[in-house]
């Protein structure tokens, strides 16, 4: 099956377990320490994209990321939940995207557990707009898909997240 230029890869006859090496690979990029791009559907139904770098995968196939309360994104995912996040090689030869949904958390107690957990702060630009309270809430997603593309080796495939969790 073609897409575009380069070839799908069908999972039904594609094994997920005999592409470890890749399946490695693209899980360092959901380490937490990696930033990401976060793409969201504004109320006029038009994607918009950002770069997000306060995350953590802990408790991946649901992963986390902060932001400021009064953010664009915020409205957006409470509007429409239905987000995706791409990673990516600093060479590009590898492209992870985390299709599923969100939703703003901003329990106390679910804020002070996901800041402990979130390993890189130091883009954390948004604490510096708010004066009192904790000035930030937390986007959950709950990965539904991933999408994996190896364009210098032709490789494009599909997984659910428990493949992705279980290799």
């Amino acid at each position: 099956m073609k897409t575009g230029t380069s070839p799908e890869i069908d999972l039904e006859t594609f094994e997920v377990e005999d592409s470890d090496d890749l399946i490695a690979l693209a899980k360092t990029l959901v380490d937490g320490n990696h930033p990401g791009i976060l793409c969201t559907v504004d109320h006029e139904g038009a994607p918009r994209a950002r770069w997000m770098s306060t995350l953590d995968f802990h408790n991946f196939p649901v992963f986390y990321s902060l932001t400021a309360p009064g953010s664009r994104k915020v409205a957006q995912i409470t509007e429409h939940p239905a987000v995706n996040w791409m990673f990516f090689e600093r060479d590009r030869s590898l492209i992870l995207n985390l299709i599923g949904k969100a939703r703003v958390l901003t329990d106390v107690p679910t804020l002070k557990r996901v800041w402990q957990e979130v390993e890189e702060k130091s883009q954390t630009y948004f604490l510096d707009q708010f004066g009192k309270g904790p000035g930030f809430v937390v986007i959950e997603t709950t990965v539904e898909s991933i999408e994996c593309d190896a364009p210098p080796h032709g490789i494009r495939f599909k997984m659910h997240p428990a493949e992705f969790t279980r290799v």
